[in-house]
C-alpha cells in the first residue's frame, strides 16, 4: 500500500502505492470529477480490441513488449532468479512497524515463493471459492487481519476480513511479495528505504499462486481480494495470464478491488513527474510511474492495456463474454466486480492519503465507498487512517464480507 516511512512514502503506488519522500499536496486537493458510480453496461461484441495507439501491441493485453524507457517496467518472471521469490526466514519475520509477522509457508504445487495458508475451518465447505489475499506495497498478508490488541483501547480490536472468511468456512490463503527481500540496485540513501516493489517484482508471484492454486483445487473457483497496490496488481497478473491464453477468467467468481490505484496516484508528481525518465529510478518512482497522476490523470503505458477506451476494457469478463475488446473470451463465465475506497468530501476534497473515488472507481464495478477511518492504528500508529479505513473498518469489513461471499 502507499505509506510513508521516516519520511519515506510506501506507498508511491497503491496497496501498491509507491511511496514517496515526502507525500504530495495532492492528498488533500480536489481531485475534478470525482463521482461514485455504480455498475455501467457492458460493450457488446461490436467492440474492437484495445490498443495503446502510442505503440500499439497485437494483442490489447500486452503490455509487456513496450519499451522499458516508456514502461519502466521489467518483469521478473524468473522467479529462481527472483530475490523475493523465497521462503527464507519467513518464520522470523516482521512487517515495516516492526510486528511479528511471521508464519510457516503454504506447502503449494510448483509455487517456490512465500505465502501464508490460514488454517482450514473444520466446517470448510468445498464448494465454497478459494479466497487469496493480496497486500499492499511494503507490507505483509497481516493488511488483512486483526491487530493483538488495539493500543488506544488496550483490548483486541475485533476480527479483519481473513478472520471472518475463516469462520464462514472459506479456505484462505494470502499472497507475500517480500518487501524484505526488495533488491533494488539503484537505491541510494534513502531512495527506497521502505523497499517499495513494483509490478514487474510482484505480479509474476501472483500469477505463479494462482496457476498453483489452480491446479490444487482444479474444481473450484478463485475469489480475488487486492489492497492499495495489490489491486492494480491482480488486474496485471489476470492480463498477462490471459495474453498467455491460461484462461484465467474461467476460474475466477469475484474480484475486490480495496483503494487501488486504477487511474493514478497522488505520489506521482513526485517520485515520477516525466515516465521515461523519473526523478526517483528505484521502485519507489518506477511503480508510482506505472501508476500515473491521481489529480491530472493521463492513461500510462502500464494502465492503458488495464483500462483502454471504452468502460468494459475496465472489467474483463463482467458480461460473461468480453476481455479487454475481445469477444468469446470469458468461458461464459461473469466475474463479479467490488471496488471500495474512502468516500471524497461533498466539498470535492479528498481524505484517502493516496487515492481518491475516481482514481479507485473502475467502470462495470460495483464501485463503493466507505467513511469510517482504522481505529486499530494498525500501520505506524495509524498513520494513513483513511487509507486503511476501507480495509480495516468493521463498514469495511461488512463489505468484503458480502462482496467475497456472493
Amino acid at each position: 500500500m502507499l505509506r510513508t516511512i521516516v519520511a519515506v512514502s510506501t506507498l508511491a503506488t497503491i496497496g501498491a502505492l509507491a511511496v514517496t519522500g515526502c507525500l504530495s499536496d495532492s492528498a488533500a486537493t480536489p481531485d475534478a470529477g470525482a463521482t461514485d458510480g455504480g455498475p455501467t453496461p457492458q460493450q457488446d461484441s461490436s467492440i474492437p480490441p484495445q490498443v495503446d495507439g502510442s505503440d500499439p501491441p497485437a494483442d490489447p493485453t500486452k503490455n509487456d513488449t513496450i519499451a522499458d524507457s516508456k514502461q519502466n517496467i521489467t518483469y521478473r518472471d524468473d522467479l529462481a532468479a527472483h530475490p523475493g521469490c523465497t521462503t527464507a526466514d519467513i518464520a522470523t519475520r516482521t512487517s515495516i512497524d516492526a510486528k511479528p509477522a511471521g508464519y510457516t509457508a503454504a506447502v503449494l504445487p510448483d509455487f517456490p515463493c512465500s505465502a501464508k495458508e490460514y488454517p482450514v475451518p473444520a466446517g470448510e465447505d468445498t464448494t465454497k471459492p478459494i479466497i487469496v489475499l493480496v497486500h499492499g506495497n511494503s507490507s505483509t498478508p497481516l493488511d488483512w487481519e486483526a491487530n493483538p490488541e488495539d493500543p488506544a483501547t488496550g483490548t483486541p480490536n475485533g476480527p479483519k476480513i481473513a478472520e471472518t472468511l475463516v469462520a464462514d468456512g472459506y479456505h484462505v490463503y494470502a499472497a507475500d511479495f517480500r518487501y524484505d527481500k526488495v533488491n533494488d540496485p539503484t537505491e541510494q540513501g534513502t531512495g527506497n528505504a521502505a523497499k517499495n516493489f513494483d509490478h514487474g517484482w510482484a505480479s509474476p508471484i501472483l500469477e505463479r499462486l494462482i496457476k498453483s492454486l489452480a491446479t490444487k483445487y482444479p474444481t473450484r473457483k478463485i475469489n480475488l481480494a487486492g489492497f492499495s497496490l495489490g489491486t492494480t496488481i491482480i488486474r496485471d497478473a489476470l492480463r498477462r495470464m490471459h495474453h498467455r491464453g491460461e484462461k484465467p477468467f474461467e476460474k475466477v467468481h469475484s474480484l475486490l478491488l480495496i483503494s487501488g490505484a486504477n487511474h493514478g496516484v497522488s505520489s506521482f508528481t513526485a517520485l515520477c513527474n516525466d515516465p521515461a525518465n523519473p526523478a526517483n529510478k528505484t521502485m519507489r518512482g518506477l511503480v508510482a510511474c506505472q501508476l500515473g497522476n491521481r489529480d491530472n490523470y493521463s492513461p500510462t503505458p502500464f494502465l492503458t492495456p488495464l483500462n483502454g477506451a471504452t468502460p468494459a476494457i475496465e472489467t474483463p469478463c463482467a458480461d460473461g463474454y468480453n476481455a479487454y475488446g475481445q469477444a468469446n473470451a470469458c468461458g461464459g463465465n461473469r466475474v463479479l466486480y467490488t471496488t471500495v475506497v474512502f468516500k471524497d468530501q461533498p466539498d470535492g476534497t479528498l481524505l484517502d492519503e493516496f487515492v481518491s473515488e475516481r482514481s479507485a472507481k473502475l467502470q462495470g464495478a460495483d464501485n463503493k465507498t466507505v467513511t469510517t477511518v482504522d481505529t486499530s492504528t494498525f500501520f505506524l500508529n495509524g498513520l494513513f487512517k483513511n487509507h486503511y479505513g476501507a480495509i480495516r473498518s468493521a463498514e469495511a469489513v461488512a463489505i468484503a464480507k458480502a462482496s467475497l461471499e456472493r
